[in-house]
């Protein structure tokens, strides 16, 4: 593994630090940022995936980007306080980070969000829908926090770059694209891609520093600018947000056929199989459900089946060979406009004694029918 300060000695401090420049692609609007940084204790979050999370050979980084990120903002504001709450996973997209702004985050009380989806994401039009939702419902939250986009990328080049630059120039938001300085670095011949990460997309040590410096950099040079006039929230989107509305349903005031308990925050809800013949069936009044489940490399976990209306079920597969309890997002999508659906859940094997972690269910464009 390469040692931390690779890409610093290889480079030297000056081109090291036009590195870090370069990935300040778009400065954004930073009153948000500066009434952030006013207050002596600053919260941080984080959303992301693996790289966020710092994930690396089954293992992870001593000192991930986020955390040397906050450690460099301490050292040059020793007057301040800074807390870090990082709510990355490995796997998950924005369409997650939408439970984590309705669930984690409204206890946390963040005044900057940093945000990396750039390779966890697709360019589908559902996933874009997911990400400007999660935008607009961060710039919603009572304590008004300053939103910065991190990008990262694959070996192969991939990443949302586009559309997501697009979305953070409509909100004026700060993006920081460490994707597009480390390539052109490499077509320069300054790095190997071998500089930065450990396979086709995770950092290595050398990487996350870098990642953090950029991060540091970029929030240094926002905040040594004079503040911008605040700006209001654009009433039309970029693309499209349909599920800036999404209600998380608390799972245990809702009835169901299956035997089922509760962690010690009262989630995931754990369904038993055995001994259940019939179909949960929720009548709501809604656009869409977004259901989040865990999937384990073990075959005591369950197979359930999800439908909206009786249309074509999809599988939300408990088991996976390559399953770690990691959550699994799906949306099932009733249509353009709010009416009364019901939604069913049904194991695909009744007659065995497995088990099946369903950890949010959540509905847009309504609310809860409700009961006669």
């Amino acid at each position: 593994m390469a040692d931390p300060v690779t890409i610093r000695e290889k480079l030297g401090q000056d081109a090291y630090a036009g590195l870090c420049a370069a990935s300040l692609t778009l400065a954004g609007n930073n009153a948000r940022l500066h009434r952030a940084f006013s207050a002596r204790q600053v919260r941080i979050a984080f959303l992301g995936g693996s790289v966020t999370a710092g994930c690396l050979d089954n293992a992870y980084v001593p000192e991930p980007f986020p955390l040397h990120g906050v450690q460099r903002l301490r050292s040059a504001m020793p007057g301040k306080r800074f807390y870090l709450y990082d709510y990355s996973i490995a796997g998950t997209g924005s369409d997650y980070g939408l439970v984590c702004v309705r669930r984690e985050l409204s206890l946390c009380r963040p005044q900057l969000v940093v945000v990396e989806y750039g390779i966890n994401d697709a360019k589908t039009p559902e996933s874009i829908g997911c990400f400007e939702s999660l935008i607009r419902m961060l710039l919603q939250l009572p304590e008004k926090p300053a939103v910065c986009l991190l990008l990262v990328g694959m070996e192969d080049g991939y990443c949302c770059r586009a559309h997501m630059t697009r979305i953070a120039a409509h909100y004026g938001l700060p993006v920081v694209d460490a994707a597009a300085a480390l390539e052109d670095a490499i077509r320069g011949g300054q790095l190997t891609w071998w500089d930065y990460a450990a396979d086709s997309c995770h950092p290595h040590p050398a990487g996350h520093q870098w990642l953090g410096d950029c991060l540091f950099a970029g929030l240094n040079e926002w905040l040594s600018a004079p503040a911008d006039a605040p700006q209001p929230l654009p009433p039309a989107c970029a693309y499209h947000a349909p599920l800036t509305d999404l209600e998380l349903l608390f799972l245990d005031a809702l009835e169901s056929p299956y035997e089922h308990r509760f962690g010690e925050d009262g989630l995931p809800m754990l369904l038993h199989t055995a001994d259940h013949g019939g179909a949960w069936q929720l009548p709501l009044y809604c656009r869409g459900v977004l259901l989040v489940y865990r999937q384990y490399a073990s075959h005591d976990y369950a197979t359930f089946y999800a439908s909206l209306d009786g249309g074509d079920p999809v599988p939300l597969r408990g088991y996976s060979l390559f399953g770690w309890g990691n959550p699994v997002t799906v949306l099932l999508s009733g249509g353009d406009t709010s009416g009364e659906h019901v939604l069913t859940l049904a194991p695909a094997d009744y007659d065995r004694n497995l088990k099946f972690e369903l950890v949010a269910l959540g509905i847009w464009g309504g609310k809860r029918k409700e009961s006669d």
